[in-house]
C-alpha cells in the first residue's frame, strides 16, 4: 500500500465533509437524535415500578454500541457510491490507486467520525440521562473493534455488489445491516427470539457482543467465549468480503465497466 495515495482519498473524502451538510447532519445529527430520543423513553421507564427498569442500562448501551457497526458500515459503501455518483470513479482507479487503498483510507477517516460521533453521543447520554458508556470499562474496546470490523465486513460486501449490479442496489448502503438489527440483540436477549431465528442470530457477531454488553453491565463480568466468537466470526466474514470485493472488482476491470463508468 502506498501512503500518499491512501491520504488522498482520506483529503477527498475530507472535502466531501466539509462542503456536504448532509454528510455533516449524517455523521453527527441523526446518531445523537437517537439518543435523545431513546433517553426520553428510558425516562418514561424510570417512572415505571418493578423490574422493567433494570433494561434502562441495555437501551442506551445498546443504542450508542449499534452506531459503531451502523456508521462503519456506512462510511465505506457510501464512500465509494459517492465517487459513482459523481463519476470520479474512472479518475480514482486510472492512477496506481488500488481497491484496498481506498478502502483503508475511508476505513481510517471512518475510525476518527466513528470516535466522535460515540463520544457526542456518549456524552448527551451521561448528561441527560446520567448513563455512562464508560460502565463498561475495559469491555469497551473489544467490543468496539468487534462491532467495527462487522461495519467493514458489511461495507466491503455492499461495495462488492455495488460493482457487480451497479447503483440500482445503492439502497442497500443504506438498509442491509438493518436487516441485521432484529436479530442482533441489540435491544433484548437472544432468548426472546424464536428458535430458528435464534440459530441465524448466533452466527452474527453482533448477537455476542450485545449478550456480553448486558452481561457486563448486570455483573461486571463476561463470558470469554462470547468475545472469541465474535472475533472468530467476524475473521470469517471479513475474509468473505474482501474476497467478494477483489472477484467483482477483478471483473469489471477486466470488462471496462469502470472506464465506461458503468458503476
Amino acid at each position: 500500500m502506498n501512503y500518499q495515495r491512501i491520504k488522498g482519498i482520506i483529503i477527498q473524502n475530507l472535502f466531501y465533509l466539509k462542503h456536504s451538510l448532509e454528510d455533516i447532519a449524517d455523521t453527527f445529527f441523526w446518531s445523537s437524535l437517537d439518543v435523545v430520543v431513546w433517553g426520553f423513553m428510558t425516562i418514561y421507564f424510570t417512572q415505571l415500578k418493578g423490574p422493567i427498569s433494570e433494561i434502562i442500562l441495555f437501551l442506551m448501551g445498546g443504542l450508542i454500541l449499534w452506531n459503531v457497526a451502523w456508521r462503519s458500515q456506512q462510511d465505506i459503501s457510501v464512500s465509494f457510491l459517492k465517487n459513482s455518483w459523481s463519476r470520479n470513479l474512472i479518475n480514482l482507479f486510472s492512477t496506481p490507486l488500488t481497491i484496498w487503498e481506498f478502502s483503508f483510507a475511508t476505513m481510517i477517516l471512518g475510525i476518527i467520525k466513528i470516535i466522535l460521533t460515540l463520544f457526542i453521543a456518549s456524552g448527551i447520554a451521561f448528561f441527560l440521562y446520567s448513563f455512562n458508556i464508560f460502565l463498561l470499562g475495559f469491555y469497551l474496546l473489544p467490543f468496539f473493534v468487534s462491532l467495527l470490523a462487522f461495519g467493514w465486513a458489511a461495507g466491503i460486501f455492499i461495495t462488492g455488489l455495488i460493482i457487480r449490479f451497479g447503483t440500482r442496489i445503492q439502497v442497500f448502503a443504506w438498509s442491509l445491516i438493518v436487516l441485521f438489527q432484529p436479530v442482533s440483540a441489540v435491544f433484548y436477549p437472544v432468548s426472546v427470539l424464536p428458535p430458528f431465528l435464534q440459530k441465524i442470530a448466533w452466527l452474527l457477531p453482533t448477537s455476542h457482543i450485545f449478550e456480553g454488553m448486558r452481561e457486563v453491565l448486570k455483573s461486571g463480568r463476561m463470558p470469554a467465549e462470547q468475545i472469541v466468537l465474535a472475533f472468530i466470526l467476524n475473521a470469517i466474514y471479513l475474509l468473505i468480503a474482501v474476497w467478494f470485493l477483489a472477484v467483482m472488482f477483478e471483473k469489471a476491470r477486466v470488462k471496462g465497466r469502470i472506464a465506461r463508468a458503468e458503476i
